[in-house]
């Protein structure tokens, strides 16, 4: 008697709640996430780019210069441990991306940027 039948729900802790140094942190892939940024993105290539977390997705809020540095940046996120899925509705990209988009991009444009978008160099167009 006086023995505890407590079972913990976790052996272990989720991906997503790993914190900087290996210990339990409800947001530690956000922190995680910010510190990647900081090691591989110049201050001024994201603007005032916050980051959070809501479980396993990374969300991030703010400005971003330029449209090739978001696609860089949720590549990066999207490699990171415990991140299943980063949304970017919170984003701006400067007018670059309006932009580019009035300007009625021919095919071949467009099917570039859904290449740098998908992370993909493959042409589209053959076939």
């Amino acid at each position: 008697m006086g023995q505890s039948t407590f079972t913990p729900l976790f052996k272990s802790i989720p991906p997503e709640r790993i914190g900087l140094f290996g210990e339990y942190d409800h947001r530690g892939l956000a922190k995680r996430v910010a510190l990647a940024v900081e090691q591989n993105f110049a201050p001024d290539e994201l603007g005032n780019l916050r980051i959070k977390q809501r479980g396993a997705v990374v969300v991030l809020i703010g400005e971003i210069p330029s449209q090739r540095t978001l696609i860089k940046l949720v590549n990066m996120v999207m490699e990171i441990n415990g991140a299943v899925d980063v949304e970017i509705n919170g984003v701006s990209v400067a007018h670059r991306l309006k932009s580019y988009l009035e300007g009625k991009p021919s095919r071949q444009e467009l099917v570039h940027l859904i290449g740098l978008i998908n992370g993909s160099t493959h042409q589209l167009l053959d076939g």
